[in-house]
């Protein structure tokens, strides 16, 4: 399987450090962030999760304005990713991130979903099937239904063309 990862990384502070991991023993990536990474997977035809790891920030590592908000932040964004030259959809969404707080907070997630910037240490995680044109055809949306609506569907059109050439004479 092709793999292509694209990614806004936000280097004013240093490099934020990743690293990328298949079903948690394949590391593709380890270390400082890239735009763009590609890589060409042996994984068996079966479930797999795809771990996207920041990790190695401190609390040095954004810079605040003069009200205490964020003006620069060390982290990387999720663009796009695509599995065998298919882009992610909407199924870039279903991802997790899994964040490791400072000091958590009770009111503080246990992970964020959906979320493409990862601005903690943290584990975005999102889970696939291989092959995965299959994986996405199988989950997107399918066509319009026409059961039950005035539109013929096409076993009843075959129905009634079998039906039709059935009773027709010999020539």
């Amino acid at each position: 399987m092709k793999l292509d990862i694209t990614l806004a990384v936000e280097r004013r502070l240093g490099d934020p450090l990743l690293k990328i991991i298949v079903d948690d023993y394949l590391t593709l990536a380890d270390g400082p962030a890239l735009e763009e990474y590609h890589f060409d997977l042996h994984i068996p035809d079966e479930p797999h999760s795809l771990k996207i790891i920041h990790h190695g920030k401190t609390v040095e590592d954004h810079q605040l304005d003069s009200n205490g908000n964020i003006e620069i932040d060390k982290h990387v964004e999720i663009k796009s990713i695509l599995m065998d030259d298919i882009a992610l959809e909407r199924e870039l969404w279903d991802g997790k991130f899994f964040p490791v707080y400072l000091h958590k907070a009770d009111t503080e997630p246990y992970f964020i979903c959906p979320n493409l910037y990862l601005g903690h240490n943290g584990t975005w995680q999102l889970e696939f099937i291989t092959p995965a044109a299959n994986w996405l055809i199988a989950g997107r949306k399918h066509g319009p239904k026409l059961e039950g609506t005035i539109f013929k569907t096409n076993q009843e059109i075959l129905k009634s063309a079998k039906a039709f050439f059935k009773d027709l004479p010999d020539v």
